[in-house]
């Protein structure tokens, strides 16, 4: 598997980056790739972070950030003109934070603002007020949102009532043996019927067999996330430009525009784990 620890940044953290694509129907070539953050002791993600101090989380958080994306570089992700969706998860007050730490980390990496997504979890157990910040906060600043793990919960709607993400993310909760719960389907054509007016595209996570893909087909689903992680090498990736994309939002042009060294890669948020 191709992955590097957080080490030179937190040496207490060792996590280590894998992709898991996202494909759209009757393409072969993944149109974006999720960096998953993953301790090297086991734990998941979430389990780390839950077990920091609230003042500790968002460190963790930039961590992840400049991790995934020297990950993407390093496995040739910037020049495969692929999307990256960044999972982002944001403590009371650190949106804009945050979301300045990604910014100033992708212009160093020479990674293209316009190609990153940032992943909200609509989870049930997620924080509303944050996760509406995060969500706020992307939208001020012209990025790309995907809501994931979304359920058709009180959270999730009230998300989407909200704000109009690029991406909704089903939670494979749901997702898995749709095939043989009509329950589960007809949240699944709800959510779909909602996106669909919206403009949204709808993503299923979790779809691990030829039937529950056939459902998904059925009620209009086109675009997938495999669950397993896909960590390529730079040589498997195709190698074609970026397209030049002129932002329309002033403030990411005015990013784009600044021009900062391969080697001021910024550092982690000064809050030390």
């Amino acid at each position: 598997m191709t992955s590097r620890t957080i080490s030179a940044i937190d040496p207490s953290l060792a996590l280590r980056i894998a992709f898991q694509p996202m494909h759209a129907a009757g393409i072969a070539q993944p149109f974006a790739y999720v960096a998953r953050a993953t301790p090297q002791d086991g734990c998941s993600f979430s389990a780390v972070r839950a077990a920091l101090p609230l003042e500790k989380r968002s460190a963790l958080e930039a961590s992840r950030i400049a991790l995934a994306l020297a990950a993407a570089v390093s496995t040739g992700l910037r020049d495969s003109g692929a999307l990256l969706a960044i999972p982002v998860e944001a403590t009371a007050g650190m949106a804009e934070p945050l979301l300045s730490h990604l910014f100033r980390t992708a212009l160093a990496y020479r990674f293209p603002i316009d190609r990153i997504v940032v992943e909200i979890s609509a989870d049930e157990g997620s924080n509303l007020p944050s996760a509406a910040a995060m969500a706020r906060a992307c939208t001020g600043r012209g990025l790309a949102i995907a809501f994931d793990s979304f359920a058709a919960g009180p959270v999730a709607l009230k998300l989407l009532g909200s704000f109009t993400p690029r991406y909704v993310k089903l939670d494979p909760a749901l997702v898995r043996n749709i095939d043989s719960s009509p329950s589960r389907r007809l949240v699944a054509e709800g959510v779909m019927r909602l996106a669909r007016s919206m403009g949204v595209t709808v993503v299923a996570r979790g779809a691990d067999s030829e039937a529950a893909c056939a459902v998904l087909a059925a009620i209009g689903v086109r675009h997938v996330q495999a669950e397993r992680p896909l960590p390529l090498p730079a040589r498997d990736l195709p190698r074609r430009e970026a397209r030049t994309v002129q932002p329309a939002h002033r403030r990411l042009a005015h990013h784009q525009r600044a021009a900062i060294s391969p080697r001021t890669i910024p550092p982690v948020m000064a809050m030390a784990i």
